[in-house]
């Protein structure tokens, strides 16, 4: 799919070899008003060109949170001159994990298994959806590439015992790191702003029955039980349903005073939000990250779909929603993009940061065209590395021993529904220190 690039600062762009389908580019040097650097060298390449990708869902209502993250990166890479540890940085963009317009964690592994064979790719930022990202640890942990992901939350993906049947081939190395925290405490930290902040006392959880959404509802309803609350009644609710209709009206019938929804705005967000209050639910529908997908201009994110429906929704982002850098990031991003940051554009940059961090600890090692699978494993090792703390636009960050963030902070959001010229946007509410 292509994309337009939006802003008048793309300065040039660079083509080379794409064995996972589409082009790769670089960006220009960030504007003046950047601010930051990325963590990396500004010193000018001297070993040739590398390739940093992303493998991101491209199609469909899930472009509405990815594209974000694909701009977020760029920014990385502009504000370090596509360069770290002597490579010129190339960014192929054109990894793309859906299919029929939704996340596909078949997909996933293709894409997986073709970056790990192309010899040009050092590390990749991504999955967004946790399925997928399933499928392609136990691919990326045999080869040794990197990848970190901006928004992956399913505990298993890292937690043993879980985790280490997915990183059985190398069960001691690192190679899968994440920015965004677990589900293990976003689902509880949407419990409780619905049961405390909201005052909610008897819920109605639906899911869409994949690996993401029904695991963040199953977090939801024990500590939602914890608290004193009653589950009035669940439901998984598949993708492939057509009739939104009957369920949200067996839902009102038990009379709920919340819903929740584990998913994402592909998976069904919009439409059973949209069925609720045609049936008269008319009551606070709290949903995770997987629904806080940019405003309602946005085409097909959760509130340009659900418009006035969602004035009572309730959202989260598996990170912090307020830190030190963030307004110089803000002009930064709107200077090179022409639009304002949203979602995970901070974690992508974060990625970005982290993964030029390790590429300029260990690029002394390597001259130019270098062994690549030695220096996938070097950058793996560095990124991963539990006595590193990185400075990123989220604030410092360090990775456990199982490649988890040492930011155990969850965002709650709310519904503006006067901006965005009336469209409606996510604005933060609340943070909840989870960890």
């Amino acid at each position: 799919m292509k994309l337009s690039r939006l802003g008048v600062l793309i300065a040039g762009v660079a083509i080379v070899a794409a064995a996972c389908g589409g082009g790769a580019s670089t960006e220009p040097s960030a504007p003046a008003s950047a601010g930051a650097s990325a963590g990396a060298s500004a010193a000018a390449p001297t070993k040739g060109k590398i390739v940093l990708m992303s493998d991101l869902p491209l199609e469909g209502a899930d472009l509405a949170g990815s594209d974000p993250v694909r701009k977020g990166i760029r920014l990385a890479l502009a504000q370090a001159n596509n360069a770290a540890g002597g490579f010129e940085i190339v960014y192929d963009d054109s990894g793309n994990n859906s299919k029929d317009g939704k996340p596909n964690a078949d997909q996933g592994a293709i894409n997986a298994q073709a970056m790990v064979q192309r010899p040009d790719i050092f590390a990749f930022v991504g999955p967004m959806n946790s399925g997928v990202a399933k499928t392609q640890i136990p691919i990326t942990n045999e080869a040794g590439l990197l990848q970190c992901s901006p928004a992956n939350t399913n505990p298993d993906l890292t937690k043993p015992p879980a985790a280490l049947e997915l990183r059985k081939a190398n069960p001691t190395k690192i190679n899968y790191i994440r920015v965004a925290t677990t589900d293990d405490l976003q689902g509880p930290a949407n419990a409780s702003y619905g049961f405390t902040t909201l005052g909610a006392k008897n819920v109605f959880i639906l899911d869409d029955t994949t690996v993401f959404g029904k695991g963040i509802a199953d977090t939801f309803e024990v500590k939602w039980k914890e608290l004193g609350g009653t589950v009035a009644g669940r439901e998984g609710v598949p993708d492939n349903v057509t009739d939104y209709t009957s369920i949200l009206t067996a839902a009102k019938a038990t009379n709920p005073d919340s819903l929740y929804f584990g998913g994402l705005t592909s998976t069904g967000g919009p439409r059973l939000l949209n069925a609720a209050i045609q049936v008269g639910l008319d009551v606070p529908f709290i949903g995770s990250d997987g629904i806080n997908d940019g405003p309602g201009s946005r085409k097909d994110s959760f509130l340009s779909t659900t418009g006035a429906n969602a004035a009572k929704a309730y959202s989260s982002l598996a990170g912090k929603g307020s830190f030190p850098g963030k307004a110089t990031f803000d002009e930064a991003y709107l200077a090179l993009h022409g639009e304002a940051a949203t979602g995970y554009a901070y974690q992508g940059h974060a990625c970005t940061q982290i993964i030029l961090d390790a590429l300029n600890r260990v690029g002394d090692q390597f001259q130019a065209n270098p062994d690549m699978n030695a220096l996938r494993a070097a950058v793996a090792a560095a990124a991963s590395d539990t006595t590193k703390t990185y400075d990123t636009v989220l604030g410092p960050v360090t990775f456990d021993e199982n490649g988890d963030t040492s930011q155990k902070v969850v965002s709650i959001y709310k519904v503006d529904t006067a901006a965005d010229s009336g469209k409606g946007d996510w604005v933060l509410a609340e943070e909840i220190e989870a960890g």
